[in-house]
């Protein structure tokens, strides 16, 4: 393969919102709670708030704030049971972006 094939095909373009749109995501996941949070979330298929607060040791009202955020991008989706909603990781996506990051710092 020539450089000039392997340069085109590693290039990254954005059109429209796109853009806007990754920066978004990387918002989401420069914060920490969120990225506990999908971590959380990527072990355990279904949790509650309020499980998910216990785990990892926050606020009720602080988890619910950071689980809005990630269903408004489609990182995360809800299910209620009852009296109790549940979420799970929506998007594979976020997940493998997550391990690559993960690979990335590990030096793999």
């Amino acid at each position: 393969m020539t450089a000039t094939k392997k340069a085109s095909e590693n290039q990254i373009e954005f059109k429209g919102d796109e853009l806007n749109n990754v920066i978004a995501i990387f918002r989401a996941l420069s914060d920490h709670s969120r990225v506990r949070i999908i971590s959380a979330l990527s072990n355990n298929e279904n949790l509650c708030v309020s499980d998910i607060a216990e785990l990892l040791e926050m606020p009720i009202s602080r988890v619910s704030h950071h689980l809005s955020t990630l269903r408004m991008l489609g990182f995360v989706k809800s299910h209620q049971d009852g009296k109790q909603v549940f979420y799970t990781i929506d998007d594979d996506c976020i997940t493998d972006i997550m391990k690559r990051a993960r690979d990335h710092v590990a030096g793999n």
